[in-house]
Protein backbone atom coordinates (compact mmCIF):
# COMPACT_ATOMS: atom_id res chain seq x y z
CA UNK A 1 0.00 0.00 0.00
CA UNK A 2 2.76 2.45 0.91
CA UNK A 3 4.67 1.84 -2.31
CA UNK A 4 1.51 2.29 -4.35
CA UNK A 5 1.03 5.70 -2.69
CA UNK A 6 4.61 6.64 -3.55
CA UNK A 7 3.96 5.62 -7.13
CA UNK A 8 0.67 7.52 -7.11
CA UNK A 9 2.41 10.63 -5.77
CA UNK A 10 5.12 10.48 -8.44
CA UNK A 11 2.46 10.05 -11.11
CA UNK A 12 0.55 12.99 -9.64
CA UNK A 13 3.58 15.15 -10.39
CA UNK A 14 2.39 15.13 -14.00
CA UNK A 15 -0.92 16.68 -12.89
CA UNK A 16 0.68 19.59 -11.03
CA UNK A 17 -0.58 22.86 -12.45
CA UNK A 18 1.80 25.19 -10.60
CA UNK A 19 5.27 24.74 -9.13
CA UNK A 20 7.26 26.87 -6.72
CA UNK A 21 11.00 26.29 -6.46
CA UNK A 22 12.33 27.41 -3.10
CA UNK A 23 15.69 27.53 -1.39
CA UNK A 24 15.54 26.88 2.36
CA UNK A 25 17.72 28.52 4.97
CA UNK A 26 17.75 27.30 8.57
CA UNK A 27 19.98 27.05 11.65
CA UNK A 28 18.24 24.93 14.25
CA UNK A 29 21.06 25.36 16.77
CA UNK A 30 20.38 29.07 17.12
CA UNK A 31 16.77 29.30 15.86
CA UNK A 32 15.00 25.93 16.29
CA UNK A 33 12.23 25.19 13.81
CA UNK A 34 12.66 28.50 12.00
CA UNK A 35 13.03 28.67 8.23
CA UNK A 36 13.47 31.33 5.57
CA UNK A 37 12.41 30.37 2.05
CA UNK A 38 13.53 32.09 -1.14
CA UNK A 39 11.51 31.69 -4.32
CA UNK A 40 13.53 31.27 -7.52
CA UNK A 41 12.34 30.80 -11.09
CA UNK A 42 13.16 28.66 -14.10
CA UNK A 43 13.48 30.35 -17.47
CA UNK A 44 10.90 28.05 -19.05
CA UNK A 45 8.20 25.71 -17.76
CA UNK A 46 9.62 22.88 -19.86
CA UNK A 47 13.02 23.24 -18.18
CA UNK A 48 11.37 23.11 -14.73
CA UNK A 49 9.20 20.09 -15.56
CA UNK A 50 12.07 18.26 -17.23
CA UNK A 51 14.29 18.78 -14.18
CA UNK A 52 11.59 17.53 -11.80
CA UNK A 53 10.76 14.56 -14.04
CA UNK A 54 14.39 13.42 -14.12
CA UNK A 55 14.66 13.70 -10.34
CA UNK A 56 11.43 11.72 -9.86
CA UNK A 57 12.89 8.98 -12.03
CA UNK A 58 15.99 8.80 -9.84
CA UNK A 59 13.88 8.71 -6.67
CA UNK A 60 11.71 5.88 -8.05
CA UNK A 61 14.78 3.85 -9.02
CA UNK A 62 16.06 4.17 -5.44
CA UNK A 63 12.75 2.97 -4.02
CA UNK A 64 12.75 0.04 -6.43
CA UNK A 65 16.35 -0.75 -5.44
CA UNK A 66 15.04 -0.96 -1.86
CA UNK A 67 12.67 -3.66 -3.18
CA UNK A 68 9.77 -1.25 -2.58
CA UNK A 69 10.11 -1.70 1.21
CA UNK A 70 8.42 1.08 3.21
CA UNK A 71 8.39 1.18 7.03
CA UNK A 72 7.14 3.56 9.67
CA UNK A 73 9.97 5.82 10.80
CA UNK A 74 11.72 4.64 13.99
CA UNK A 75 15.09 6.32 13.58
CA UNK A 76 16.80 2.93 13.28
CA UNK A 77 15.23 1.25 10.27
CA UNK A 78 17.66 -0.47 7.89
CA UNK A 79 19.17 1.81 5.25
CA UNK A 80 17.57 -0.05 2.35
CA UNK A 81 13.98 0.94 3.21
CA UNK A 82 11.86 4.05 2.71
CA UNK A 83 10.96 5.72 6.02
CA UNK A 84 7.33 6.84 6.20
CA UNK A 85 6.13 9.50 8.63
CA UNK A 86 2.95 11.54 8.93
CA UNK A 87 3.45 15.30 8.80
CA UNK A 88 1.23 15.49 11.92
CA UNK A 89 3.54 13.18 13.88
CA UNK A 90 4.97 15.04 16.94
CA UNK A 91 8.47 14.27 15.68
CA UNK A 92 8.11 16.72 12.77
CA UNK A 93 4.77 18.48 13.27
CA UNK A 94 6.17 21.80 14.55
CA UNK A 95 9.02 22.02 12.07
CA UNK A 96 6.85 20.97 9.11
CA UNK A 97 4.17 23.53 10.02
CA UNK A 98 6.85 26.20 10.30
CA UNK A 99 8.36 25.23 6.94
CA UNK A 100 4.96 25.43 5.21
CA UNK A 101 4.36 28.85 6.74
CA UNK A 102 7.74 30.00 5.45
CA UNK A 103 6.93 28.69 1.98
CA UNK A 104 3.69 30.68 2.00
CA UNK A 105 5.56 33.93 2.77
CA UNK A 106 8.68 33.20 0.74
CA UNK A 107 11.11 35.94 -0.25
CA UNK A 108 11.27 36.56 -3.99
CA UNK A 109 13.42 39.69 -3.97
CA UNK A 110 16.79 38.62 -2.57
CA UNK A 111 19.51 38.15 -5.18
CA UNK A 112 20.63 34.57 -5.70
CA UNK A 113 24.24 35.42 -4.86
CA UNK A 114 23.14 36.65 -1.42
CA UNK A 115 21.17 33.55 -0.46
CA UNK A 116 22.77 31.07 1.93
CA UNK A 117 20.59 27.99 1.75
CA UNK A 118 20.97 24.46 3.13
CA UNK A 119 18.11 22.74 1.28
CA UNK A 120 15.60 23.16 -1.50
CA UNK A 121 12.00 22.14 -2.11
CA UNK A 122 9.70 21.91 -5.11
CA UNK A 123 6.16 22.76 -3.98
CA UNK A 124 3.42 21.71 -6.39
CA UNK A 125 -0.35 22.19 -6.46
CA UNK A 126 -2.90 20.00 -8.23
CA UNK A 127 -6.62 19.22 -8.08
CA UNK A 128 -7.82 15.87 -6.74
CA UNK A 129 -10.78 13.82 -7.92
CA UNK A 130 -13.16 16.12 -6.02
CA UNK A 131 -11.60 19.16 -7.71
CA UNK A 132 -10.04 20.27 -4.40
CA UNK A 133 -6.62 21.92 -4.58
CA UNK A 134 -3.92 19.77 -2.93
CA UNK A 135 -0.17 20.04 -2.45
CA UNK A 136 2.80 17.75 -2.90
CA UNK A 137 6.45 18.46 -2.20
CA UNK A 138 9.89 17.21 -3.23
CA UNK A 139 12.47 17.98 -0.54
CA UNK A 140 16.27 17.71 -0.58
CA UNK A 141 19.05 18.68 1.83
CA UNK A 142 21.33 20.33 -0.68
CA UNK A 143 22.31 23.87 -1.50
CA UNK A 144 22.03 23.92 -5.30
CA UNK A 145 23.69 27.34 -5.59
CA UNK A 146 27.37 27.43 -6.55
CA UNK A 147 28.74 30.85 -5.73
CA UNK A 148 32.18 32.27 -6.43
CA UNK A 149 34.08 33.06 -3.28
CA UNK A 150 37.41 34.81 -3.28
CA UNK A 151 39.52 31.65 -3.14
CA UNK A 152 37.35 29.52 -5.46
CA UNK A 153 38.81 28.32 -8.75
CA UNK A 154 37.72 30.50 -11.66
CA UNK A 155 34.78 29.21 -13.70
CA UNK A 156 34.57 29.88 -17.42
CA UNK A 157 31.71 29.59 -19.87
CA UNK A 158 31.77 29.72 -23.62
CA UNK A 159 29.50 31.09 -26.28
CA UNK A 160 30.24 31.06 -30.01
CA UNK A 161 33.62 29.42 -29.21
CA UNK A 162 34.57 32.37 -27.03
CA UNK A 163 35.55 31.68 -23.39
CA UNK A 164 34.63 34.17 -20.72
CA UNK A 165 34.80 34.12 -16.95
CA UNK A 166 31.47 33.97 -15.15
CA UNK A 167 30.78 35.48 -11.76
CA UNK A 168 27.06 34.78 -11.72
CA UNK A 169 25.95 31.93 -9.42
CA UNK A 170 25.54 28.53 -11.03
CA UNK A 171 22.73 26.16 -10.05
CA UNK A 172 22.96 22.38 -9.75
CA UNK A 173 20.03 20.55 -8.15
CA UNK A 174 21.61 17.12 -8.39
CA UNK A 175 20.15 13.87 -9.64
CA UNK A 176 17.39 13.42 -7.08
CA UNK A 177 15.68 14.51 -3.90
CA UNK A 178 15.52 13.00 -0.41
CA UNK A 179 11.78 12.89 0.28
CA UNK A 180 8.40 12.92 -1.39
CA UNK A 181 5.62 14.51 0.67
CA UNK A 182 2.22 13.36 -0.58
CA UNK A 183 -1.18 13.16 1.14
CA UNK A 184 0.35 14.40 4.43
CA UNK A 185 2.96 11.62 4.49
CA UNK A 186 6.68 12.07 4.05
CA UNK A 187 8.56 9.26 2.32
CA UNK A 188 12.31 9.52 3.00
CA UNK A 189 14.93 7.48 1.17
CA UNK A 190 17.74 8.53 3.54
CA UNK A 191 18.28 10.39 6.81
CA UNK A 192 18.91 13.84 5.28
CA UNK A 193 15.49 15.17 6.29
CA UNK A 194 16.30 14.58 9.95
CA UNK A 195 18.53 17.64 9.78
CA UNK A 196 16.14 19.76 7.72
CA UNK A 197 13.17 19.09 10.01
CA UNK A 198 15.12 19.35 13.29
CA UNK A 199 14.27 15.78 14.21
CA UNK A 200 17.21 15.47 16.61
CA UNK A 201 15.50 18.06 18.84
CA UNK A 202 12.26 16.06 18.68
CA UNK A 203 14.12 12.84 19.50
CA UNK A 204 15.45 14.48 22.68
CA UNK A 205 12.03 15.81 23.68
CA UNK A 206 10.43 12.39 23.25
CA UNK A 207 13.32 10.78 25.12
CA UNK A 208 12.98 13.17 28.08
CA UNK A 209 9.23 12.56 28.28
CA UNK A 210 9.76 8.80 28.21
CA UNK A 211 12.45 9.03 30.89
CA UNK A 212 10.08 10.97 33.14
CA UNK A 213 7.52 8.18 32.76
CA UNK A 214 10.23 5.59 33.36
CA UNK A 215 11.31 7.34 36.55
CA UNK A 216 7.72 7.14 37.83
CA UNK A 217 7.73 3.39 37.25
CA UNK A 218 10.53 3.09 39.86
CA UNK A 219 12.18 0.04 38.31
CA UNK A 220 15.73 1.41 37.81
CA UNK A 221 18.21 1.52 40.66
CA UNK A 222 19.95 4.77 39.62
CA UNK A 223 17.69 6.68 37.26
CA UNK A 224 20.01 9.69 36.98
CA UNK A 225 22.88 7.54 35.81
CA UNK A 226 20.61 5.89 33.24
CA UNK A 227 19.21 9.26 32.18
CA UNK A 228 22.73 10.42 31.36
CA UNK A 229 23.24 7.35 29.18
CA UNK A 230 19.83 7.60 27.50
CA UNK A 231 20.21 11.25 26.49
CA UNK A 232 23.63 10.87 24.88
CA UNK A 233 24.65 10.12 21.31
CA UNK A 234 22.08 8.42 19.10
CA UNK A 235 20.22 6.78 22.01
CA UNK A 236 17.37 9.38 22.19
CA UNK A 237 16.23 8.15 18.76
CA UNK A 238 15.41 4.75 20.21
CA UNK A 239 12.74 6.25 22.46
CA UNK A 240 10.55 6.97 19.44
CA UNK A 241 9.23 3.43 19.98
CA UNK A 242 9.20 3.54 23.82
CA UNK A 243 6.56 1.03 24.94
CA UNK A 244 4.84 1.92 28.23
CA UNK A 245 3.11 -1.49 28.25
CA UNK A 246 6.49 -3.22 28.53
CA UNK A 247 7.51 -0.93 31.38
CA UNK A 248 4.24 -1.65 33.19
CA UNK A 249 4.97 -5.36 32.99
CA UNK A 250 8.46 -4.82 34.38
CA UNK A 251 6.94 -3.51 37.59
CA UNK A 252 6.00 -7.14 38.32
CA UNK A 253 8.59 -9.47 39.83
CA UNK A 254 7.80 -12.22 37.32
CA UNK A 255 8.72 -10.10 34.32
CA UNK A 256 11.69 -8.48 36.03
CA UNK A 257 13.20 -11.92 36.57
CA UNK A 258 12.34 -12.93 33.01
CA UNK A 259 14.08 -9.89 31.53
CA UNK A 260 17.05 -10.27 33.86
CA UNK A 261 17.41 -13.92 32.86
CA UNK A 262 16.97 -13.48 29.10
CA UNK A 263 19.03 -10.32 28.68
CA UNK A 264 21.56 -10.92 31.48
CA UNK A 265 20.73 -7.61 33.16
CA UNK A 266 21.44 -7.64 36.93
CA UNK A 267 18.89 -6.68 39.57
CA UNK A 268 20.11 -4.96 42.73
CA UNK A 269 19.32 -7.44 45.53
CA UNK A 270 18.69 -4.69 48.06
CA UNK A 271 16.35 -2.46 46.01
CA UNK A 272 14.93 -5.12 43.64
CA UNK A 273 15.53 -2.72 40.76
CA UNK A 274 17.52 -3.03 37.53
CA UNK A 275 21.18 -2.14 37.86
CA UNK A 276 22.13 -0.31 34.63
CA UNK A 277 25.49 1.18 35.56
CA UNK A 278 27.17 -0.99 32.94
CA UNK A 279 26.76 0.68 29.54
CA UNK A 280 26.01 -2.59 27.78
CA UNK A 281 23.27 -3.42 30.30
CA UNK A 282 21.80 0.06 29.80
CA UNK A 283 21.90 -0.37 26.03
CA UNK A 284 20.16 -3.73 26.06
CA UNK A 285 17.57 -2.54 28.59
CA UNK A 286 16.80 0.41 26.30
CA UNK A 287 16.26 -1.90 23.34
CA UNK A 288 13.87 -3.97 25.47
CA UNK A 289 11.66 -1.11 26.70
CA UNK A 290 11.57 0.35 23.19
CA UNK A 291 10.24 -2.88 21.72
CA UNK A 292 13.41 -3.69 19.79
CA UNK A 293 14.20 -7.16 21.15
CA UNK A 294 12.66 -10.56 20.60
CA UNK A 295 13.45 -14.21 21.21
CA UNK A 296 14.70 -15.88 18.06
CA UNK A 297 12.62 -19.03 17.47
CA UNK A 298 15.17 -20.63 15.13
CA UNK A 299 18.30 -20.23 17.24
CA UNK A 300 18.90 -19.60 20.89
CA UNK A 301 19.30 -16.03 22.01
CA UNK A 302 17.72 -12.61 21.88
CA UNK A 303 17.74 -10.55 18.69
CA UNK A 304 17.40 -6.87 17.95
CA UNK A 305 14.52 -5.95 15.66
CA UNK A 306 13.63 -5.08 12.94
CA UNK A 307 16.88 -6.37 11.46
CA UNK A 308 17.15 -9.39 13.79
CA UNK A 309 20.79 -8.81 14.64
CA UNK A 310 22.00 -11.20 17.38
CA UNK A 311 22.69 -9.25 20.56
CA UNK A 312 25.91 -9.59 22.52
CA UNK A 313 24.83 -10.01 26.14
CA UNK A 314 28.31 -10.40 27.58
Amino acid sequence: MSFSLIEEGLNKVQAVTAWDTLLIKYDHKTHPNEFTCYNINFNTENLLKGTISDMCGTYLKTVQKFEKKVQEYTGFNPKNVVDKLSTTNPIIKDSWTSLIQSINVSDDTTSLKDIKASAFIFAGTYKDEQNVVQNLYLLARKNPIITFKKDRTHIFTSQHNTITETTNPLVQFGKGFDALIYKSKIYMINSNCEGILNMEYSHKKICQKSLDLLEQSNIINDIESYRQFATSGQTPKKFITYDSAIVEKLKLTKWQKQLSSDLKIPINPATKKFDLHDVNHARIFTLAICGKTKLNMFSDGVCEVPSSTPLSLA
